[in-house]
């Protein structure tokens, strides 16, 4: 529980002992004449007197500045914190008490952690999990040398950290996979032989004009099939997230398909595609145009970029998975000239249960649809706590080990559960864990569509 912002003044156990023993001992000696019995009483007195004076000299001018260098950064990273006493406080020059800062933040960057009270107090908070996280109060803490007074000072400043997607990097094996560069989506299909399918037929949608259909690709697949004449306007993506609430679904599992998501955005826009992502309910999270800084090396196309790929982050950091899979959400929300989708979800069984895909790839002619399920050594152990810490020489090595070990514990989940590879009606389906990388998964996607 997070205490209240305010001022908190208080004898300590010990003090209340001093302070009993001290008004026994006077109350005897007056009854007794025991001169031992007042002088212990005097020498009690005396010592909270000292306690009082240094409890209260030490308040004056008590109070912190706390600042983030770092405002967002990805998860299993670290946000930079700048902690300081302001400079008008006597204890820095008159150090008659001695105390600690505690910060109480939450489970996401690492829980409650105190540091030493001290002039400047620099440390790091591991960001855990993705969305915002709101640092808490901060309390500093007070005794008197002799520890008889408690003195607490607790602020809230507001301050918070995002935890942002992890960006990975994707190969070019996986990238001629989805087709990504723009040379490789358009030899992506080869030119239509006699009596085949040419790469302008796509699985027929509901809405699509019934005038468009192509009846000799319907009889060799066995599926109405929709004639597909006009060429795309330009390189157009969708990504989609399937957000819909689904069971054993968990914050572990659902910051990996974002990170995922993240992933291809980034790869897509570096690659010259315009890409929207949406959420199970169709709605837009974000999106990235073509990036100006790839042939255009000024400053001001890198910042640019750098603005956009921040924005993305930001927008794909507050997703939630909560919307209602039960109402028939994305029904209503074709994609139009879209050239490339990819859909990203959970695996509880059924992927993508009641949403119609095939309306969210409008007219692509790659469509990838990857479900994950959560990686059981992952999520059976709780996050643990770090405290926060001042920065040193050896800052990050515990930290570091940690990683290592985690990715270790991946890497071990990854040879035991292969992904596997199956169709979802015009969809190929890569179904893994959260231990697969994004590389694994869409390399079972090209073997998929590899030539036999």
């Amino acid at each position: 529980m997070s205490p209240r912002p305010g001022t908190v003044l208080r004898p300590t156990g010990r003090g209340a002992v001093v302070l009993v023993v001290c008004l026994a001992m006077w109350v005897l000696g007056d009854l007794t004449r025991v001169v031992p019995a007042r002088q212990i009483a005097a020498a009690l007195a005396l010592m909270l007197v000292l306690g009082a004076v240094g409890i209260a000299v030490s308040g004056v001018g008590l109070r912190v500045r706390r600042r983030l260098q770092d405002d967002a950064a990805p998860v299993g990273g670290t946000a930079r914190v700048q902690l300081a006493l302001d400079g008008s406080a006597w204890i820095t020059r008159l150090p008659l008490g001695r105390g600690i800062v505690r910060e109480h933040l939450p489970e996401a960057l690492g829980g409650q952690g105190d540091l030493p009270l001290a002039p400047r107090m620099p440390h790091v908070l591991h960001v855990g999990r993705r969305g915002t996280h709101h640092l808490g109060p901060c309390t500093v803490i007070v005794r008197d040398l002799l520890g008889l007074f408690h003195l607490q000072r607790t602020v809230v400043d507001g301050l918070r950290v995002t935890g942002l997607p992890v960006l990975g990097e994707i190969g070019p094996a996986a990238a001629r996979t989805l087709g990504i560069s723009g040379a490789g989506d358009r030899q992506a299909a080869p030119a239509p032989g006699a009596g085949e399918v040419g790469p302008l037929a796509r699985p027929y949608a509901s809405g699509d004009d019934i005038r468009r259909i192509h009846w000799r690709a319907s009889a060799r697949t066995g599926r109405l099939m929709t004639r597909e004449d006009e060429p795309a306007a330009g390189l157009s993506a969708v990504i989609v997230l399937d957000t819909s609430q689904r069971p054993h679904l968990t914050a572990a599992l659902e910051d990996t398909l974002v990170s995922h998501a993240a992933t291809l955005l980034e790869a897509l826009g570096r690659s010259g595609w315009s890409v929207r992502v949406l959420d199970a309910s169709g709605d837009e999270i974000t999106r990235t145009g073509h990036r100006r800084g790839l042939e255009d090396t000024s400053p001001v196309g890198r910042e640019a970029d750098a603005l956009a790929q921040r924005t993305s982050l930001l927008a794909l950091a507050e997703v939630d998975f909560d919307d209602d899979a039960s109402g028939g959400i994305g029904h209503d929300h074709a994609a139009g000239d879209t050239a490339l989708a990819i859909a990203l979800g959970p695996d509880a069984g059924e992927p993508f249960s009641g949403l119609e895909l095939d309306r969210f790839a409008g007219r692509s002619v790659h469509r990838t649809a990857i479900a994950l399920r959560p990686t059981l050594e992952e999520e059976a152990e709780p996050l643990r706590a770090v405290p926060a810490r001042r920065i040193g020489p050896g800052d990050g090595d515990d930290f570091g080990h940690a990683h290592e070990r985690h990715a270790r514990e991946l890497r071990a989940v990854r040879e035991r559960h292969t992904p596997t590879r199956s169709a979802l009606g015009a969809w190929t389906l890569v179904r893994g864990t959260g231990a697969d990388t994004l590389d694994d998964l869409l390399d079972t996607a090209r073997e998929e569509s590899a030539p036999r």
